[in-house]
């Protein structure tokens, strides 16, 4: 029983160490020129990028860049472009509010 109390304490303490990034995960919806959209999310440095049905993993390239050779992602003073993937073109491109469903 001591052991079990033990170890259930030990677990409860560990637990409290464990950080979380919250932001990680949220999405950021797009809407480009010409009605074309797309999201992404951060998972850990790199972006996931969601467009016409692909799922697209982009590693940093640059500041506010990413890309995985092929497709790329680029954002600044709150617009952004995306190049090489699948439904484009994906060019200036506008933040929109996420969606109540």
């Amino acid at each position: 029983m001591k052991k079990l109390i033990m170890a259930a304490g030990a677990a409860l303490m560990l637990s409290a160490c464990v950080s979380h990034n919250f932001s990680e995960g949220r999405r950021t919806n797009w809407r480009c020129e010409g009605g074309a959209e797309f999201s992404l999310r951060r998972v850990g440095g790199d972006v996931e990028v969601y467009a016409a049905g692909q799922t697209y993993r982009l590693t940093p390239s640059g500041e506010g860049a990413y890309s995985n050779g092929a497709v790329s992602y680029a954002a600044a003073n709150g617009r952004a472009s995306l190049t090489g993937a699948f439904g484009g073109p994906f060019e200036n491109c506008r933040r929109r509010g996420p969606r109540l469903w």
